[in-house]
């Protein structure tokens, strides 16, 4: 028995002090694995940009030239070792595609490393992803340097999260996203989604505005069609905010359809193609539509 019985302690003693070497063998690591073609990635669309405002007349690029540029780039991000991983990922790609101008490699990977610590993680889904990124896609940044561009991008992302907490864009911030889309050249202002927010607000008296009311219909239609070209922020801001006084003043809170004036409206803008930055467009269909202003049709000429 004395054999077996020390061979039982035995036993005891080793799995004591194997056991616990597993376990700890099996805890999971939390070190991010960090994937270097993510500096590929973000270079590509660096240079994307680069390309199109350094080609000849011809189309032709300096290969030796760009190739020293896409190198230095790729060395700063991957030094920093920058994460492409899920929704921020795709918009830091359209943000450095969005930057056209020569640009220092190591101010792009300090712009990637700002992203990253004023975003943070972001849902597909959300609106401040969704405002930020229309905005690059349309922004022209022009000479303005790394630092400001991401001062303008922090700053939509802090507009947008302090109104909309919950992620889901209501009416206003669906409507600006039409707007930016519209325009071919935004002004590489930060301020300017909180200024529209504001002035929105202010025209509508703070009432909440949905996709079903006629002064948005009548909005979205008439700013969907405006010749944006070459406005700066100030002529923007007022234009948006005069055509919301109006939609909103000659509708309220109904719908198009519950005044045959506000349904022609409706109909006559949407069957324009273009208009001029102008919202009194808007008051004078309206006015012709309710009987306020009489048109004497040119009387025709007989001929015998």
């Amino acid at each position: 028995m004395r054999p077996r019985f020390w061979i039982v302690l035995i036993c005891i003693a080793l799995l004591a002090g194997i056991l616990p070497a597993v376990a700890q063998d099996a805890e999971p690591t939390t070190t991010p694995v960090y994937d270097p073609t993510c500096a590929i990635d973000l270079m590509k669309a660096y240079m994307s940009g680069w390309e199109y405002n350094h080609r000849g007349p011809e189309g032709e690029i300096d290969g030796v030239a760009a190739a020293q540029i896409a190198r230095g780039v790729y060395t700063a991000l991957n030094a920093s070792q920058p994460t492409c991983q899920d929704t921020l990922g795709d918009f830091k790609q359209t943000l450095l595609r969005s930057m056209r101008d020569n640009y220092a490699p190591e101010d792009l990977a300090r712009l990637i490393s700002f992203v990253d610590e004023v975003v943070g993680s972001v849902d597909y889904n959300d609106c401040s992803y969704s405002i930020a990124n229309q905005f690059v896609q349309r922004v022209d940044w022009g000479a303005t340097s790394a630092v400001e561009i991401g001062r303008s991008v922090s700053e939509i992302f802090r507009t947008v999260r302090t109104v909309i907490p919950s992620g889901e864009c209501d009416g206003t911030f669906q409507i600006i996203k039409e707007i930016l889309s519209h325009i071919d050249d935004v002004p590489p202002d930060g301020t300017l989604i909180g200024t529209l927010y504001k002035v929105v607000g202010d025209a509508t008296e703070n009432h909440y505005v949905t996709e079903d009311s006629c002064d948005y219909t009548l909005a979205k239609t008439f700013l969907g069609k405006v010749k944006w070209d070459g406005l700066d922020s100030a002529h923007i801001v007022s234009l948006v905010s005069d055509t919301f006084k109006i939609t909103y003043k000659i509708s309220s809170d109904s719908t198009c359809d519950n005044d045959p004036a506000l349904a022609i409206t409706a109909m006559l803008l949407d069957d324009a193609y273009r208009f001029p930055p102008d919202a009194s467009v808007i008051q004078n269909s309206y006015d012709a539509a309710s009987g306020k202003v009489v048109v004497t049709p040119e009387a025709t000429p007989i001929v015998n």
